[in-house]
């Protein structure tokens, strides 16, 4: 009888050791986003925002990388791009990873035209993301190689799960988990 309280404890609060509240998840993206924008190597790292067409009021959720969201705000704002200091100041002071765009170039820049968040119920129901974070957290390692429009929709689906996740310009088609802790990467 000792035993039931023991139980129903572990019962009542393990679902509290797997919660992540929207703080901190909504903490963990941004700090995915920033480095997916300081990053300048030829491994480019995917990150999410919200994107707004000016020109016509359209708002979606858009899964890019760091660098060719950088490059849209530099056209943007009228920026040179390789003088970015004011693009990345601007990038980051954007914590809801809410942006405008009116410029053409800058929106075919994010693929605004072309990227189409309602695709995302249809991967979620084709990969089972729950059993890839549980490889992730247990691992740290996760790789997975796909076609380019399936690798911007699996990447928005972990980053919005807190998961960073990058592909080699240099060898594209795959699509690695990220950790942005690690010194290395």
């Amino acid at each position: 009888m000792k035993q039931l309280p023991l139980i129903l404890v572990f019962v009542l609060t393990f679902p509290l050791l797997n919660f992540r509240n929207d703080k901190d998840l909504a903490g963990e993206k941004y700090l995915n986003f920033i480095a997916a924008i300081e990053n300048n190597s030829t491994y480019s790292y995917f990150t999410v925002i919200k994107a707004k067409n000016l020109n016509t009021g359209q708002v979606k959720e858009i899964c890019i990388s760091g660098k060719f969201l950088i490059g849209a705000l530099a056209i943007e704002l009228k920026k040179d791009y390789n003088d970015n200091g004011e693009v990345l100041a601007f990038a980051k002071s954007k914590r809801d990873l809410f942006f405008e765009f009116r410029n053409r170039k800058a929106l075919e820049n994010i693929s605004f035209f072309d990227y189409d968040p309602a695709q995302l119920p249809k991967i979620k129901t084709k990969y089972n993301f729950d059993k890839v974070v549980e490889i992730i957290k247990t691992t740290k390692k996760f790789s997975i190689r796909l076609s380019d429009i399936e690798m911007k929709l699996f990447a928005h689906v972990l980053f919005n799960r807190g998961y960073m996740t990058g592909e080699s310009d240099c060898f594209g088609g795959t699509l690695d988990y990220v950790d942005r802790t690690e010194k290395e990467m």
